[in-house]
């Protein structure tokens, strides 16, 4: 995604530093105060999602991550 002049859109993130509250948003749109302790926009850091995480699957909390088996590790397993 990008803007009319072809910047990038970058999303993620914006915590504020004081209480912890999290806002997703865009880089370029900072939040005027934090909604949940009225700090100033000042103390609202951005941290941008990574490029892949869209590609990530989401699991439900009591789902476990499995790294799948490679052919290599397979044909041991059955040696």
């Amino acid at each position: 995604m990008a803007t009319l002049d072809g910047t990038p859109i970058v999303t993620g993130e914006w915590e504020c530093m004081e209480c912890g509250y999290i806002e997703e948003g865009t880089e370029s749109r900072r939040p005027k105060a934090c909604p949940e302790c009225d700090a100033p926009a000042s103390s609202l850091e951005f941290f941008p999602y990574d490029e892949d995480e869209s590609d990530r699957e989401i699991l439900d909390e009591d789902e476990e991550y499995e790294e799948p088996y490679e052919e290599d590790e397979l044909e041991e397993e059955e040696s």
